[in-house]
């Protein structure tokens, strides 16, 4: 396993986060190739470059906007992230971030999503470069150390705001990071705190343990004295054998009893419920007041989104009684090995629990060649036995 480590104690930006990730890992070149199709048209250029941030050495990422950059909506933004990233868990993690950083606009402002200075080509790199060098870097869990904030006043496109801005505060309180807070100038932006939250949402949490495999230091564009403006970054490799550990985590979980909803729109919510974001959802047979059958429907989801789902819940399926808490849960995170069969890929998932091939891959394989589930599977795990013997 590799675990991303992010200590922003003296503060963090999108740029600071993607230099520190790019000096971590040595992946300038794969950053510059990511953002060709943005500079090709003229609407920036990436400057890399070595700078010292009270005797600190730490690389500066500098995205200089073009004459021709356009203002980009969310919807375009969005657009842009597919277009640059396909469908790698790299874009999962760009695109978790836009989400949280409309969802605090809207809470923070009111009256629809206006993204403002943050609507602009060099928050669109920022994005797709911090998620594209955790996947180069084969990131599987993130460790965020607590966040270094400053407060005062700061003028910005809505007016003279505190520090931390409003919707900073709004993304760290949503994620559940932890702050530090001195007075000072502005440390943290928007564009940092909802990477660093989408980063914590996307990975599991882990403890910070295991060999460096590598450092890195980005440079914030103010050289302050007596505080080293970097966010330091480090690569963690696992110590251990293959396997990966356990990872503890908080999860919410929902419950309500319901005894007057068919079928059918059960079914429809469990589904409409996993697409929203739910961990997990699942019917349990129960029996109820004046002995009348019926089920125990039970949602998993993210803490941050508790109140969201309750609200889902309540609304449709009718209930207006609807329990909720937060609870521990231990997972193994797996790793994942391709076997192919027939020339096509089947996923196999490895936890020290052991390894099984990914259903939705059996599936996919068998209806595209005719060979039943069962021996398919048996297929897949003897070839899978096959290759883990010669590692």
């Amino acid at each position: 396993m590799r675990t991303l480590v992010v200590n922003p104690a003296n503060g963090v930006a999108g740029d600071m986060l993607m230099a520190g990730l790019a000096h971590a890992t040595g992946s300038a070149t794969a950053l510059a190739g990511l953002l060709e199709p943005l500079t090709v048209r003229g609407w920036c250029t990436l400057d890399l470059h070595e700078v010292t941030r009270s005797s600190v050495r730490a690389l500066r990422c500098e995205v200089k906007l073009g004459r021709d950059a356009p203002v980009l909506s969310l919807e375009e933004l969005r657009w842009w992230v597919t277009e640059l990233m396909g469908a790698s868990q790299g874009a999962e993690i760009a695109l978790r971030a836009l989400d949280l950083l409309g969802e605090s606009e809207e809470e923070v402002h009111g009256g629809g999503i206006h993204l403002h200075e943050l609507a602009s080509v060099d928050t669109l790199a920022d994005l797709v470069g911090v998620a594209h060098l955790c996947t180069v870097a084969g990131i599987d869990a993130v460790s965020i150390m607590p966040v270094g904030v400053r407060f005062g006043a700061f003028p910005m496109a809505h007016g003279q705001l505190p520090l931390p801005g409003p919707a900073v505060a709004s993304l760290l309180a949503r994620a559940g990071l932890t702050i530090t807070a001195t007075p000072g100038a502005e440390s943290v932006t928007p564009t940092g705190a909802a990477l660093l939250a989408a980063l914590a949402q996307v990975f599991p949490q882990a403890a910070a343990i295991g060999t460096i495999d590598g450092v890195g230091y980005g440079a914030g564009a103010r050289d302050i004295a007596g505080l080293a403006n970097v966010c330091q970054v480090m690569v963690l490799a696992d110590a251990g054998v293959g396997f990966a550990r356990a990872t503890v985590e908080s999860v919410g979980v929902i419950e309500t009893y319901l005894d007057d909803v068919s079928g059918e729109a059960l079914g429809a919510f469990v589904e409409e419920s996993l697409s929203a974001g739910a961990l997990d959802a699942y019917l349990v047979p129960a029996t109820g007041k004046k002995s009348r059958p019926g089920v125990l429907l039970t949602v998993l989801v993210n803490p941050i989104d508790v109140d969201r789902m309750v609200e889902k819940v309540q609304r449709a399926l009718a209930t207006p009684g609807v329990r909720f808490r937060l609870q521990q849960r231990q997972r193994l995170i797996p790793r994942f090995v391709e076997v192919y069969v027939e020339n096509r890929a089947v996923t196999v998932k490895v936890t020290s629990a052991g390894a099984k091939p990914e259903f939705e891959d059996l599936r996919r394989v068998s209806g595209e060649t005719g060979i039943p589930i069962g021996e398919l599977h048996d297929r897949v795990m003897a070839r899978f036995r096959g290759a883990e013997s010669n590692v």
